[in-house]
Order: structure tokens, then sequence, then C-alpha cells
């Protein structure tokens, strides 16, 4: 077996592109109690990178798949106003480009489990919307179960055996971790 976690990055300004120091306090704090990767890959926006350095890990590769929705997927995910992973699932249902962006992202996390041993560990770093559609597309109804989208430095952890997703959960910040604006 083989376990992705799969972390949106950590705090920034909101017109900002970096970790600001709120961000790198929250992944100090959150950093202990991840264990150890056999392999660190994140978006190439630098907020994803910072949020990796921060839990004090070396990035292994930078995915430019992980940054962006492509443009045909539709409206920026913010104008839909997902407001749960159930929300996510019923996306992809609705939407041929949406859907096909989720299984995309799965097979994007499947590639990337590949390059670790098996009971190997891979931390993936990237951004709202894209986390929740791979993980729509991986477990699908199983997420639907899964509450609201992701904050800060939160995620998903996913199990893959013998080329199957078996089963997944999601990764929340201690509440009162993530300070307020």
């Amino acid at each position: 077996m083989r376990v992705i976690e799969h972390r949106r990055h950590s705090l920034r300004d909101p017109a900002g592109i970096h970790l600001n120091p709120n961000g790198v306090a929250l992944a100090r704090r959150i950093a202990p109690s991840l264990g150890r990767f056999d392999r660190v890959v994140a978006s190439p926006k630098p907020r994803a990178v910072e949020t990796a350095e921060a839990l004090g890990f070396h990035v292994d590769a930078v995915l430019p798949a992980l940054a962006v929705m492509p443009d045909d997927v539709g409206l920026p995910i913010e104008q839909l106003n997902p407001r749960s992973f159930a929300d996510y699932v019923r996306l992809t249902a609705r939407s041929e480009a949406m859907a096909e962006f989720a299984r995309e992202q799965e097979a994007l996390m499947r590639e990337e489990l590949g390059r670790v041993k098996d009971g190997g560990r891979l931390l993936m770093i990237s951004h709202g919307g894209v986390i929740e559609f791979g993980a729509a597309a991986a477990r699908g109804t199983e997420a639907l179960g899964w509450g609201e989208p992701l904050d800060f430095l939160e995620g998903v952890r996913l199990y893959l055996s013998r080329g199957e997703w078996v089963r997944g959960e999601v990764l929340r910040t201690p509440r009162g971790a993530v300070p307020g604006p």
C-alpha cells in the first residue's frame, strides 16, 4: 500500500504570492504531526513550495499541473462557490470539463505515488479546488461525506493498494490553528 497526503498551501496575504508570517508559523506548528515522506511534490506557485519548505521538507519535484485549473473547466472556482466535498462530486457529474480535470488530478496522484516504494508516503502541496476535485475522482461517493472544502494546510490522505484507491480521509488543522484575518 502507498499513501498520499495532498494538502493545501499555508496562509498568504490575499493579493500576495508568498506565505505571510502567519503562514510560516502555521506550517511550523503543523509540521511535527506529519511524519516522514518518501517524496514531496508541489505546485510551482511560490506559496506551495514555501509551504513544503516551512514544513521542513525538500521539494523533489514541481508539477505545473497542480498550479491551475484549465480554462475549459469554466468559471473560476470561487464563482462556483462549492461549500462541500459533495459539491465537488456533483460538479464533476454536471460538467464533462470538470470531470476530466478531476480525472487528470487523480491520475497525477496515482502517477506520483508510483514513484514511491510500496509502503511509501507522498506529500503533495497545491491549492483549494485542485485537491477536492482529485479526491472526488479518487473516492467518489465516499467524498460526499467529507464536509466543507479545505482550509489552509488541510488536505486528504488517500490509500492506494494494488492499483485501487481503497480509502480516504480528510485532514483538518486543529481548531484555532489558522489565525483569523
